[in-house]
């Protein structure tokens, strides 16, 4: 068995073929475990249309920022709109949320949901394993293991 020598640590080959096989998974047809949409959130997608009544589909993002670190973006886009070649798709019940290549490391796992309260409605992640605690409001987060993976910009 082959081994190469990286820093203190040292990598078998079997080892890299098994990471690649691992990156190689992350295919444009995006398991479903990856993303839970649940059917509040569904609901709500079904419900949004733009302004010439066309429908819409929603998009999760992960920007840095708020009071933890990383925030959840949400924004709506046109169903008609061609997705990117980085996109992942999730669908329940016929509609969609997308998420981007990057923004899934961040949330890969999480489940999506609608939340009608009297203080405010809106679509929230929860149950993000690859966070390690949230602000109070829920829309930001800090990344496990951050120190030991920074964002390299």
């Amino acid at each position: 068995m082959r081994c190469l020598l990286s820093g203190n640590r040292v990598l078998t080959l079997v080892a890299l073929r098994q990471a690649a096989v691992q990156r190689a998974t992350l295919s444009s047809q995006a398991a479903l475990a990856d993303i839970v949409v649940t059917p509040s959130a569904a609901r709500r997608i079904g419900q949004l249309l733009n302004a010439d009544g066309e429908a819409q589909r929603l998009r999760l993002g992960v920007d840095g920022g708020g009071c933890s670190g990383f925030k959840y973006t949400f924004t709506t886009e046109p169903v008609s709109q061609d997705l990117g070649e980085s996109d992942f798709v999730f669908e329940r019940d016929g509609q969609a949320v997308v998420v981007d290549d990057a923004s899934l490391e961040f949330v890969k796992g999480a489940t999506v949901d609608y939340k009608d309260e009297m203080i405010r409605s809106a679509f929230v992640v929860l149950n993000n394993p690859q966070s390690e605690s949230a602000c109070g409001c829920g829309s930001s987060f800090a990344l496990k293991n951050f120190e030991e993976n920074p964002a390299i910009d």
